[in-house]
Formats: C-alpha cells, structure tokens, sequence
C-alpha cells in the first residue's frame, strides 16, 4: 500500500488516527504531552525474519515517522508474489478505529481507478473479522478486519487482500496480491489472515514514554507493617489503567533479538524539539491524551 494509502486513513479519521483518547483508560487524563515525542518517545518492534515459506527480503522506514515502517516478505523463488507488512503507531483508541480505518484503507483503494498508473477496475468484497491469538495463551485474542478483492491492471488481473489490526499501540496492516489465474480471492484473503497471525505471536513490540504512568506511592502510616506484596509503588499490569498494553516502561530499553530476527527502531521527537541545525520542526501539537 502507497504513502496516500496510509495518509488517506490518516486523514480520514477526526484524530488523526493516531490521537489517543481519554475514554481508553480511566486514568487517562493523569498522562499529557504529544503523541509522538511525548506518549510514546521509543518504540521497538523485533519481527521474525522466516515464517513458513515466506523470508524477509527488504525493509523501509519512511520520513514522515507517523507512517512507520514496512517490511516486504517473499515467498521462496516465486517473485511474482509478496506480502508487504506494515508497522504505524496508533496510540490508545476505541475499537471503532478499526473499522473506521479499514474502511478509509478500502476507499483509498478504489479511489485510484483510472489513475494514471492506477487500476483499470476494482470490484471490493466486504469487510470481515476474524481474530489473531498470542504466544501467551492467558492474553485475549486480537480483533481483526480482512477484505478480499479483484484489481485490474492494463498488464493483467490480480487477487489481493488487505488486513489490518491494532496491536500494543500499533496499526499493523497486511497486503497481499497474486495473478489472478494463480489462486482465488478468498484463497488469497485466507493465506494472508493466516500469515499475520502467524506474524503477530511472533513479534515483539514495547514503547516507552508517558505512557508509563505509575501508581501514585501512598506512604502508610508511621509504624504501620506494609505487607510483602504491596511494597512495590509501581503496578506492571495494564487492567488498572496505569500501563497501557505494548507499553513497557519511561526510559529507552533494547529488548532481546533471537537469531533469525530483526529489530524496528522508532525514536520519536515532540513537535518543537531542536534539531542538530538548531532549526525546530515546525509540525502541529497534539495531545497525548484527549
């Protein structure tokens, strides 16, 4: 999917996409600052470089820095064949994000009918959810949306399908198109579902910023026994509000790379921060929260 794609879906939505809301956690109003900069200043995402039959062959980081990263896989000499990934930041959102996203994705999609360089037709089959599962059996399974289609080139036929989802604070979508003679769209739709919950169990993804925030510390009364158990002032678990999921602390971490891996790094400057030429980036504010 191109950078209009990804800035259609962007624009598409009244946050930006990326805004975080306050009604995702009750707590949600003790963090402030930007999004990017601010909620989230690192991000670390480790993804395997080998799934199945699919191998890793290439890898992009665009400028904008909203837009993430991508990662193109393929599958063995097929060259005709590959599923391009792609990692954005999103933030903390409700679950209607999803749909509102997806469908922007599906609209972007057909708008390029006609285009100089664009499709010659497009016929777009509907949205459909399906849900991708953790290595840790005790997390709840993430909900997704998938949608198969048929797009018409002047060189030729195509099925694709395009998936998306929202995992520890990020959008992770997946495209896949193949000739049209060598596999049927739900086929296509199938195999690619199957791929990015593959995907999913097997990535690592942590940010680190205000979206650490810690439980107040509350002193016990002078001479009062504090139990083992709550000595700890800092809570680790997400359900109170306090750590939002994919979230895993306030300082920059570097989190293990298995052999056959490979790490996304993010580093992401509040709007206004100097840059080396003492020149400022001259981007929006936008809330952390809110």
């Amino acid at each position: 999917m191109g950078t209009s794609a990804r800035k259609a879906i962007l624009a598409g939505l009244g946050l930006m996409a990326f805004a975080v809301t306050a009604q995702a956690a009750p707590d949600a109003g003790e963090a402030s600052g930007p999004f990017l900069g601010g909620f989230l200043k690192e991000t670390r995402i480790v993804y395997p470089l080998q799934l199945g039959e699919w191998e890793a062959v290439g890898e992009q980081l665009y400028d904008a820095v909203e837009l993430g990263a991508s990662v193109r896989y393929q599958s063995g000499d097929s060259l005709d064949r590959w599923i391009d990934v792609y990692f954005y930041p999103v933030g903390v959102v409700p679950g209607s994000h999803l749909q509102q996203a997806a469908l922007a994705t599906l609209q972007d999609i057909e708008s390029n009918v006609g285009r100089p360089g664009g499709y010659v037709d497009a016929e777009l089959g509907e949205l459909r959810r399906f849900q991708v599962g953790r290595v840790d059996d005790k997390a709840e399974a993430i909900p997704a949306l998938s949608a198969d289609m048929r797009l018409v080139r002047e060189e030729g036929d195509y099925h694709s399908a395009v998936t998306l989802l929202i995992d520890r604070l990020y959008y992770v979508k997946g495209r896949y198109s193949v000739a049209a003679g060598a596999m049927d769209r739900s086929a296509v739709r199938g195999a690619l579902e199957a791929f990015i919950a593959e995907l999913v169990s097997g990535t690592y993804i942590g940010s680190t910023g205000s979206c650490w925030s810690p439980a107040p510390v509350e002193a016990p009364p002078a001479g009062a026994a504090v139990p083992a158990e709550s000595r700890l002032s800092i809570t680790s678990e997400g359900g109170n509000g306090r750590l939002y999921p994919g979230c895993v602390g306030a300082e920059p971490h570097n989190p293990d790379v298995p052999e056959g891996h490979r790490e996304i790094r993010f580093e992401y400057r509040a709007p206004g921060d100097v840059r080396g030429d003492g020149s400022r980036r001259l981007l929006p504010p936008r809330a952390g929260l809110g």
